[in-house]
């Protein structure tokens, strides 16, 4: 019953032609440069810039002492357990 496990030669088949295998080269991917998660800086003007992502946070002296004291504040409001 199967015997055409055993049998070698096929008369029925048709083989299909193929295409040669195209070698292709190993190709290091690039590698990755060290990202910058953010920047501080200071403008031309004399205003502090904040840089992350595509985003820019560009505030006045008064400003980023503000920001400063309400930082400090959300701060002192966090759970001494979550401290890494």
């Amino acid at each position: 019953m199967f015997d055409w496990f055993k049998n070698s030669e096929y008369k029925n088949v048709v083989s299909l032609p193929f295409p040669k295998p195209v070698i292709v080269p190993h190709v290091e991917p690039p590698k990755e440069q060290e990202q910058e998660y953010y920047s501080i800086g200071v403008t031309s003007e004399g205003k502090m810039t904040f840089k992350t992502g595509i985003t820019t946070l560009t505030m006045s002296r008064k400003g980023c002492e503000d920001l400063i004291e309400q930082l400090t504040v959300f701060k002192n409001q966090l759970s001494e357990s979550i401290d890494d």
